[in-house]
């Protein structure tokens, strides 16, 4: 079980110098469970991932789409789905990442159907996560769009006397947007900058999605290495999170400054 403290302060994702104003201790939590619509949604909060797991939270990723329109040139594409299976599972090892459902949907046909909401549904209560993250509204993509909803209301039935026979209810306490929002500043910067170094070491083992980086597996560990380094001298680095409505809290969370 882990203390989460996490940073109220506005700032960008790495910055040197920007020390956190305000810090707030919220909730001590167990198990997380990581909505992802593709294979590699989840590093938009890998330093986060890397963080808790090394603490000892239990984090489940639940991905939707199977990836199989993510092959960069045609001679991928008979393969891209197995490909970015082995990609998935090596970001497991670098991150720390305790299980993952593979939900398998098409890439760029996920659907917000019955079938998907109470197998989702399901998957909630087998975790019991103390806090969910997920895709927020604002997204160009219709996975990831279908994501954010399929799973905000998933958690939310998943705790009504509903479909017994998918398991007990369960409550999650918490639910977070990690990526597609805009038009407001996140809620929450997260300080990960002794793990930041995993999210560039876990999207160097996206192998077949390099040519959309512009960059190598050598490359991004090399990388990975300078950041390191500048961590070292005192670059901080943060991830972003923001409020969902179903997230709340029973009592006003204690500042300390």
């Amino acid at each position: 079980m882990c203390d989460l403290s996490f940073s109220t302060a506005e700032g960008p994702l790495a910055s040197a110098g920007n020390t956190p104003l305000i810090e707030v201790t919220i909730v001590n939590y167990s198990t997380i469970l990581v909505f992802a619509a593709h294979p590699d949604d989840e590093i938009q909060m890998a330093g986060t991932i890397a963080k808790l797991s090394a603490a000892g939270v239990r984090v489940v990723v639940c991905q939707f789409t199977d990836g199989c329109e993510g092959y960069p040139t045609p001679d991928l594409r008979d393969t891209i789905v197995e490909l970015r299976k082995q990609e998935a599972d090596a970001c497991d090892r670098v991150l720390g990442i305790a299980r993952r459902y593979h939900l398998d949907r098409p890439d760029m046909a996920l659907v917000n159907d019955k079938e998907t909401l109470l197998e989702v549904l399901r998957i909630v209560r087998e975790v019991r996560p103390d806090a969910v993250f997920t895709h927020g509204p604002d997204d160009f993509h219709r996975d990831h769009r279908t994501t954010c909803d399929l799973s905000l209301e998933a958690t939310w039935q998943a705790g009504q006397p509903v479909s017994s026979q998918r398991g007990e209810p369960w409550k999650t306490p918490h639910v977070f947007y990690y990526k597609g929002v805009q038009g407001r500043p996140a809620d929450i910067n997260y300080d990960v900058s002794e793990y930041y170094p995993k999210r560039v070491e876990a999207l160097a083992e996206q192998i077949s999605q390099h040519v959309l980086f512009n960059s190598t597996r050598d490359t991004m560990l090399a990388e990975a290495e300078m950041v390191k380094q500048a961590v070292a001298q005192g670059q901080k680095y943060y991830e972003q999170f923001w409020f969902t409505d179903r997230c709340h809290f029973t009592d006003f969370p204690p500042v300390t400054r």
